[in-house]
């Protein structure tokens, strides 16, 4: 018998209740159920101990609400605290660092107030695009008529053969300083764009492409500086102004020293407006 449950009523014929004689009898009240249980009786007992649980259970799920109700504040204070940081963070400018301005090439007036530089790898497809239409703007905008300059660094990480590019321009350069941005354009008209990530780049490919770009130069001296790296050291001295200054990708731009993100012809524009205006 299930004790949690009250006992049916007793069904069929009605017993004959005959007085017994000599004793009155006392009609009794059919309530067409069983009686109540006294207290302290098995079904007062089971009554009793489901109240208990009941009441238990309440008591369990109140306390995982208040858990779930504690976890979802957790997580709302830590994720307001990762956007605050990531808002700070993105907030706070890249500053150019630990660049030397006087061993760069440079279009414009060299003592302008507003000074553009340009952190690329000659193997990287967006540098390229950036040199063929950025560029060309600032070039006419500003670079002419002298109210800003344009210097290259460099920074070779897409491929081994980056490092000798940057190399090649150095090489350059140091003959004559007006001839590197002849090199500067030709590598990025040849450039291969399916094999960025190829290491495909040699010193007679760089020797080839002098010789056919840069006719006035010494060729025989630039074969030699090619093949002994003599530059290597101002290259390595780009690279590490770029770490220094948290570059993460080319071409990476400053206009007086901070970044411009998104570096299209008008932001570049707007950051040289602003810093004329300073």
């Amino acid at each position: 018998m299930n004790k949690n449950k009250k006992p049916a009523p007793k069904s069929g014929k009605p017993q004959n209740n005959r007085p017994q004689a000599g004793k009155p009898q006392t009609a009794k009240k059919n309530t067409g159920g069983a009686p109540r249980p006294q207290a302290g009786s098995a079904a007062s007992q089971w009554t009793s101990g489901s109240k208990r649980k009941k009441s238990n259970l309440g008591v369990i799920a109140l306390g995982f609400v208040g858990i779930i109700v504690v976890l979802a504040v957790l997580i709302y204070v830590l994720t307001k605290a990762g956007e605050n940081q990531t808002a700070k963070e993105t907030s706070e400018p890249v500053i150019l660092t630990n660049y030397d301005a006087s061993k760069q090439p440079t279009l414009g007036n060299a003592d302008s107030d507003v000074k553009i530089v340009e952190f690329g790898d000659f193997k990287c497809p967006d540098c390229k695009v950036w040199s063929e239409t950025v560029l060309p703007e600032l070039k006419t905008k500003y670079l002419d008529n002298n109210e800003a300059s344009f210097q290259f660094a460099d920074y070779p990480f897409l491929a081994d053969d980056s490092d000798l590019l940057a190399l090649g321009g150095q090489a350059v350069y140091e003959q004559n300083p007006e001839d590197f941005w002849k090199y500067y354009e030709a590598v990025y008209a040849n450039q291969d764009t399916n094999k960025v990530r190829d290491a495909w780049i040699t010193e007679d490919y760089i020797v080839d492409l002098v010789k056919k770009s840069v006719p006035d130069i010494d060729i025989d001296t630039f074969t030699s500086d090619l093949k002994d790296k003599k530059y290597q050291a101002e290259v390595d001295a780009d690279v590490k102004a770029g770490d220094d200054s948290k570059i993460t990708g080319t071409p990476t731009i400053f206009v007086n020293g901070t970044k411009v993100d998104n570096p299209t012809a008008a932001n570049v524009e707007a950051a040289v407006e602003a810093a004329k205006a300073e």
